[in-house]
């Protein structure tokens, strides 16, 4: 993927995301009824999609399945499996951590300096 995407809006991403849907069903030589059939997705949800409309995370791990493509979904997010560093600390305390908890003094404080003058102002 190109790093322009991080410049995109929503909205393009998610029309870029259609078009490669469209695409790749294409090139699995199937029509937006056969994928419908094959995936359990409605026709109109596939249309919507490939326009860049938004989809239910439901719906494409079903049209993932129905090309074949589950694992390149699986890829997006990285698996969960534990550190080293952290299977120590679970080793240590005998829990796995299952959330986490703001610290008691979380805030952020900013701090400005007065004192500072650009260089024609001196």
């Amino acid at each position: 993927m190109q790093s322009t995407v991080y410049w995109k809006s929503d909205e393009e991403i998610l029309k870029e995301l259609g078009e490669r849907l469209k695409r790749t069903r294409i090139r699995a030589k199937l029509t937006q009824e056969q994928l419908a059939q094959n995936s359990g997705v409605g026709k109109s949800t596939i249309e919507r999609a490939e326009r860049g409309e938004g989809l239910q995370l439901l719906n494409l791990v079903k049209l993932f399945r129905a090309l074949n493509m589950l694992p390149s979904l699986m890829m997006l997010l990285p698996s969960a499996e534990l550190s080293p560093m952290e299977e120590l600390a679970v080793r240590d305390s005998g829990h796995i951590p299952q959330r986490v908890r703001p610290k008691a003094n979380s805030s952020v404080e900013y701090r400005i300096d007065h004192s500072f003058v650009w260089g024609e102002d001196k």
